[in-house]
């Protein structure tokens, strides 16, 4: 249950916790605004990660068909020696992209092809285009795990301004009205008992003239 701040009720206080309030408010009303910039943020990213998904799932299964093919073409002894052949020089860079305001790393990678040595003239078609196929594939894995990461970090971002925003809205602000209310009744109390007191001090002045 919410309670009032702990003040003194006097004008000094009544101004300090009107600016207060109104300083709150205009800060709720930029956390509200930028929650709901932030949702629509994650949202084009989450449409993004899933177009990212749906193409790396097309290039999976163009992968495995290319690699059943390619064992069913080619012996066991030559998929051994090429297993243990290294086709690509691979080169990793990370970079950083800002989304709202939030850093997030991607790591982007560079798949060179090497020179193939004459074991791949004993395989079919199928091998080179698993080849081709995985060249860009990994690229794609990348950008997808960089993208989730960026997801989950939107996420906490969100949810952290959402935690702000509803002590605010929900603690913060009605306390400050409820200060005010009871500060401002405190001194309108104040200020009939003190126009009474005034007004007997008179009429007892006036009786003692009279006198």
């Amino acid at each position: 249950m919410l309670t009032r701040l702990n003040v003194s009720p006097n004008r000094m206080t009544l101004l300090r916790i009107k600016k207060r309030y109104a300083v709150s408010k205009r800060g709720l009303k930029l956390l509200k605004d930028k929650l709901e910039a932030m949702v629509k943020a994650f949202r084009d990213l989450y449409e993004e990660f899933e177009r990212e998904r749906r193409y790396i799932e097309d290039l999976m299964s163009e992968f495995n068909d290319a690699v059943d093919l390619y064992q069913a073409e080619t012996s066991p002894l030559v998929r051994e020696q090429l297993g243990q052949t290294r086709l690509f020089d691979v080169s990793y860079r990370l970079n950083t992209r800002t989304v709202f305001n939030i850093r997030v790393p991607f790591l982007e990678v560079e798949l060179k092809p090497l020179p193939q040595p004459d074991l791949t003239l004993q395989t079919g078609p199928s091998f080179q285009r698993a080849i081709s196929v995985y060249q860009e594939l990994l690229p794609h894995l990348l950008k997808l795990g960089s993208l989730e990461n960026a997801l989950y970090l939107m996420s906490a971002e969100i949810e952290k301004t959402r935690r702000r925003s509803n002590a605010l809205e929900y603690t913060l602000v009605p306390q400050l009205e409820m200060t005010l209310k009871w500060v401002q009744q405190y001194l309108d109390e104040m200020e009939r008992s003190q126009t009474v007191r005034l007004m007997k001090i008179k009429n007892i002045l006036e009786k003692a003239r009279r006198g």
